[in-house]
């Protein structure tokens, strides 16, 4: 069923600009086609593809690496980025490239579906059928609320609001409106999904992925519903959040639509969270909207190269780069089985008490087993010159460090490892060029282990008399001469020889059903329902394969903690992370400060910074809880209004 949505995605490059009066690539974001596309199936088809085809290439992962499209995913607490963008660095202006694309790909999606909806609205349009042309036009009015939904939570925030084009526009002279109230433009919102939802002819839920359906617009008008109903109002002076603004009447309204979801034959997915991220399973019941990949130029994943190690091997010699990496406060949050909040203390006394660069030596791999020396003599010498200048060399255990280390993960949240590669953990199965080039195809097995040789550390050097390894492998990772050693994604990499590594089959979820149990959670908690509250958070953490021990909330406060933490978790790696911290206004204390005995910024298991240019710093100049309106749409648009906090 999948290849029934490719076949659409497929032909919407070029999309509505295929067969308008402009090239997209080349004109104006907001120019849009003539209405020569929606003379016939074909081309309504192709239109519509071309408005699902903005979900594509940003937001999530970074598909080109000069900063300019925003990879969300590491702008959030749960992932650090290798280097670190402007926004994280606290250098970025009004005028940042980042702001400015976001913008004017958002807006690129809203207009391509206002022409969509102004010539499937008509009756007889589209030269397709009624029924058909009443579903697409239901598709077209979800994207376009979910376009606006992204704009408004990150430039229309505080009341601010963007500007609302709803119908199709002839030139990009006609883009002159200002910001109309953020109130109005989460009515916009609702009303198109409202339309949606009413819509008899729009499915409660596709059995393909990747397309919109009513499961999915009751998810999405639950969410505007819910940061209408409970707003953190974030104090950019002081650097927290002030109080809660709760209207008890869009709560509601927010909780009857997550009902609604389940109804709409969506659930929680019941085999096994690891294989919820895999291409077999992207279509199960959880998944309610995703971009769906696949296995070709321009229409596939990149989180495989991005989020995947050098282990991460493809039949074309493709290897991962490890740009992407779960912080090291995403990895202590996962508890202990029995639900005990996990304490580096209780494996290592006095652990934060060293510093950063002296807890390194805890670790390092053994260079001993069985009261014998093992590996070769640049190994040992490696092993040596990382602990010989630590105050604590004397704590490093020839035999026995990788045994004290491994405590730390054992008996955790299993997800924690379907997540991670943890070092001195699970094997991951991944491949080697040089193997390949030999015809062996067969997975092979790597231990993250610490210090390896180099960032390309295959096999046969591996096995070389110098470090003298066998299977299983050391993890090959990434760095500028020297490996890094930072936690490294397990979710969505695939394993074994992957087909393409720069365009991977699997699909990045937008919404699911654990989210929306998340959010549905917080909406309870803000009604002081605690216990109703609970209950759904305890359906993602005893979900089979995890079976968390049930939480039990104590007040709203231990509340909201416990289902941001739950979030975090769950959801890592999915490009949620980063709209929740913005939301709740957590995002400077959980990404930009100390935080968990962690200093922002620290990208390696130890603490340390990585050789990357990381660390991270909150804009002393800028308010970083909004985004700001674009220079250069300030310049363009006289209309719009300078986003208050921010200097032009």
């Amino acid at each position: 069923m999948k290849k029934t949505i490719y076949s659409l995605l497929g032909i919407a490059c070029c999309g509505i600009a295929m067969t308008g009066c402009v090239d997209l690539d080349t004109a104006p974001y907001d120019q849009v086609a003539s209405n020569n596309m929606w003379t016939s199936s074909s081309l309504t088809n192709q239109g519509v593809a071309a408005v699902y085809n903005i979900l594509r290439g940003w937001g999530v992962y970074s598909t080109s690496y000069t900063y300019n499209t925003p990879a969300f995913e590491a702008m959030g607490m749960t992932t650090d980025a290798y280097r670190t963008v402007p926004y994280t660095k606290g250098t970025a202006g009004a005028d940042n490239g980042m702001f400015s694309n976001t913008w004017k790909k958002l807006y690129e999606g809203i207009h391509r579906a206002n022409d969509a909806i102004a010539n499937l609205s008509v009756e007889g349009g589209g030269g397709v059928t009624d029924d058909v042309r009443l579903r697409l036009l239901a598709e077209c009015k979800f994207l376009r609320a979910y376009y606006y939904t992204r704009l408004n939570e990150l430039f229309g925030r505080n009341g601010l609001g963007v500007p609302i084009y709803t119908e199709p526009i002839a030139s990009v002279d006609e883009c002159v409106k200002g910001q109309s109230p953020e109130s109005e433009v989460w009515n916009l919102i609702i009303s198109d999904l409202t339309d949606c939802i009413n819509e008899s002819n729009f499915p409660n839920r596709y059995n393909e992925s990747g397309r919109a359906c009513k499961g999915a617009a009751y998810a999405l008008r639950g969410r505007a519903y819910l940061l209408q109903g409970a707003r953190y109002n974030y104090d950019n002076s002081v650097g927290r959040v002030t109080g809660t603004t709760v209207n008890k009447d869009m709560l509601r309204l927010a909780v009857a639509d997550f009902e609604k979801v389940q109804s709409c034959g969506f659930s929680l997915f019941q085999g096994g969270y690891d294989k919820l991220f895999t291409e077999e399973y992207e279509a199960c019941e959880e998944m309610i909207f995703s971009v769906s990949n696949y296995s070709k130029e321009g229409y596939g994943s990149e989180c495989h190269r991005y989020c995947g190690t050098r282990s991460m091997a493809d039949m074309d010699n493709v290897t991962g780069y490890s740009y992407f990496s779960p912080s090291n406060i995403l990895v202590d949050l996962y508890e202990y089985k029995d639900g005990t909040p996990f304490d580096w203390d209780d494996i290592i006394p006095g652990y934060f008490d060293v510093p950063a660069r002296d807890r390194l030596v805890y670790f390092l791999r053994d260079t001993m087993k069985d009261g014998k020396t093992i590996g070769g003599s640049r190994l040992h010498t490696m092993v040596d010159t990382k602990k010989d200048d630590k105050a604590i060399a004397d704590q490093y255990l020839p035999e026995g460090n990788e045994a004290r280390l491994k405590k730390a993960w054992d008996n955790r949240d299993p997800r924690l490892n379907f997540n991670v590669i943890l070092p001195y953990g699970e094997p991951y199965m991944g491949g080697d060029p040089n193997i390949l080039k030999q015809g062996n195809s067969s997975p092979i097995a790597y231990v993250y282990r610490w210090p390896v040789k180099q960032s390309s550390h295959h096999v046969d050097a591996q096995e070389a008399d110098d470090w003298q390894v066998t299977s299983p492998y050391d993890l090959q990772q990434d760095g500028n001469g020297e490996a890094e050693f930072a936690y490294r994604y397990r979710k969505f990499v695939m394993t074994g020889y992957p087909q393409f590594a720069l365009n991977g089959p699997i699909d990045e979820p937008i919404l699911r059903y654990a989210y929306v149990l998340l959010m549905w959670s917080e909406a309870l908690t803000q009604l002081d329902d605690l216990a109703r509250a609970a209950e759904k958070v305890n359906m993602v953490r005893g979900r089979k394969s995890v079976e968390m021990p049930p939480y039990t909330f104590a007040d709203k406060e231990d509340a909201m903690e416990k289902i941001r933490n739950e979030s975090r978790r769950e959801l890592c790696g999915e490009g949620v992370n980063f709209y929740e911290e913005l939301r709740w206004g957590t995002l400077r204390e959980t990404k930009y400060e100390k935080y968990n005995n962690y200093d922002a910024g620290s990208l390696t298991c130890n603490g340390i910074v990585s050789s990357g240019n990381g660390g991270a710093a909150w804009s002393s100049t800028n308010d970083y809880s909004i985004f700001p309106v674009p220079s250069e749409e300030i310049e363009k648009n006289p209309n719009l209004t300078k986003t208050p906090g921010w200097l032009y």
